[in-house]
């Protein structure tokens, strides 16, 4: 089997050598030669070279497969993606080829270039997630489409991709550009549960006053039972790591966090949507407020430093607030996942999303089966959820930020508890006359219910 990869970055040289060591025949390009020359070297050093052409130009690269193509690219999302498909047009593709972008694009893009692309070349999407390690070794892989070129290179990513308990997780999850919206959206999980286990981290450190050391040892716990997954993993070696001067690692880091524009797209296309994803959201912006010194309104956002208090919390009870606020993470991604499917008609089965995040991606977990179980099962976890009230009520008497603690427990309490919207509803039709809705489901106003002499001015 051939195929040919464009862009051999970090993950591009990566996933060539895990391509080539599956038994694929590799053609591979790159604007800059050094990254060809670096590669064959790689692959010359693992004996697998002779499965591996570089070209110099995508003219030569389309010679030199046979038809019907299967191009993978693993370029910068944007223009550059544009440009590699209309070069690739103009060096010989035809219609029966396959051309799937396999980077962080935007769906709507993906939307877009199969309208675009329709007459010329069959276009799809799959969505990469792992990092270079990943790549290399297996990564996780969000296909979409129905498109007939699938069928030649599906068995081939199925042995590429991770596997879990002997099933593969590599999976066509939807229709049109499906792939890449789960993908985004499995780093809008990403971004919450990074900053979950920072608040919880930050909780322990200053609330509590343990030492990255200590902290460190309870996540090493909590890894050993349920909670195992590899965030929580590599957070815990991360705050075991010192210096030569027995300075830990964490001391030395500066709080700006950077982003690569995922987490906000899913925080765009949720509000887009009107689906309330707000641990997702919440992540996004505490992301933003590390970065105020550089915005136009970092005068008006700085404050002086406030003094914090001491805490005292249960660990046991952290761990269950911990557990289940991680679970409704997923939980929101996932109806996010179900309401752009709706909308899309992309006919997205979460169960093979869930399938292909089991190995090989960065929200991989051991507890993705507790997940699976739905609704119902959240609904069983009574203690978790007193648990989850109990250590954010806590942790925010501290005077320290929680942003996704907090969202987590307002999510669940708001979709479990009193509501409070049929004021918000009584105030908007109280100045501005927008209806309201009673309940027995009648529309009307709230001069038909009760006798306003006077509204306030």
């Amino acid at each position: 089997m051939q195929v040919a990869l464009v862009g051999l970055g970090v993950m591009g040289k990566n996933l060539a050598l895990n391509l080539i060591e599956k038994g694929l025949t590799l053609v591979a390009y790159d604007t800059n030669p050094d990254a060809g020359a670096e590669l064959i070297s790689q692959a010359q050093s693992l004996g697998i070279a002779e499965r591996l052409h570089i070209v110099s130009d995508l003219g030569d690269m389309i010679k030199r497969l046979e038809a019907p193509r299967s191009i993978l690219l693993l370029v910068p999302a944007g223009e550059l993606v544009d440009k590699v498909c209309s070069d690739l047009v103009e060096a010989g593709v035809d219609k029966d080829d396959i051309i799937v972008d396999c980077g962080n694009s935007n769906y709507k893009d993906g939307i877009a270039r199969k309208l675009k692309y329709q007459n010329k070349f069959e276009f799809a999407t799959m969505g990469i997630s792992g990092g270079a390690e990943g790549a290399r070794h297996g990564p996780a892989m969000m296909a979409s489409g129905s498109e007939g070129g699938w069928e030649r290179i599906e068995p081939w990513f199925e042995k590429v991709a991770a596997s879990y308990n002997g099933e593969s997780c590599f999976a066509r999850v939807g229709q049109s550009a499906s792939g890449h919206f789960v993908k985004m959206v499995h780093n809008g999980i990403e971004y919450a549960l990074m900053q979950l286990i920072a608040e919880v981290y930050q909780l322990l450190r200053f609330g509590t006053k343990r030492s990255p050391e200590e902290v460190a040892a309870i996540f090493r716990s909590w890894s050993e039972g349920r909670l195992n997954s590899y965030l929580l993993a590599i957070s815990a070696h991360i705050l075991e790591l010192k210096t030569e001067q027995d300075e830990a690692l964490v001391d030395l880091i500066d709080n700006k966090v950077g982003a690569k524009g995922t987490g906000l797209w899913t925080a765009q296309n949720a509000l887009e949507l009107g689906i309330a994803v707000p641990s997702l959201v919440a992540a996004v912006q505490a992301r933003h407020l590390t970065n105020t010194i550089d915005t136009h309104a970092a005068k008006e956002m700085t404050y002086q430093t406030k003094e914090t208090d001491e805490i005292k919390v249960d660990l046991d009870d952290l761990k269950d607030a911990f557990y289940l606020a991680s679970l409704l993470c997923y939980r929101q991604g996932l109806a996010l996942i179900k309401g752009a499917s709706r909308a899309h008609q992309w006919k997205v089965d979460l169960a093979k999303t869930l399938q292909t995040w089991r190995a090989g991606c960065i929200i991989r977990a051991d507890y993705l089966d507790d997940i699976a179980e739905g609704v119902e099962f959240i609904d069983t976890l009574s203690s978790e959820t007193k648990a989850l009230r109990k250590v954010a009520g806590v942790a925010v008497s501290s005077g320290l930020a929680f942003p996704v603690l907090s969202a987590t427990q307002n999510y669940i309490a708001t979709l479990s508890t009193a509501s409070n919207g049929h004021l918000v509803q009584a105030q908007r039709d109280y100045f501005g006359e927008h209806g309201i809705k009673t309940h027995q489901g009648e529309t009307c106003h709230l001069t038909d219910l009760v006798d306003i002499d006077q509204k306030v001015r």
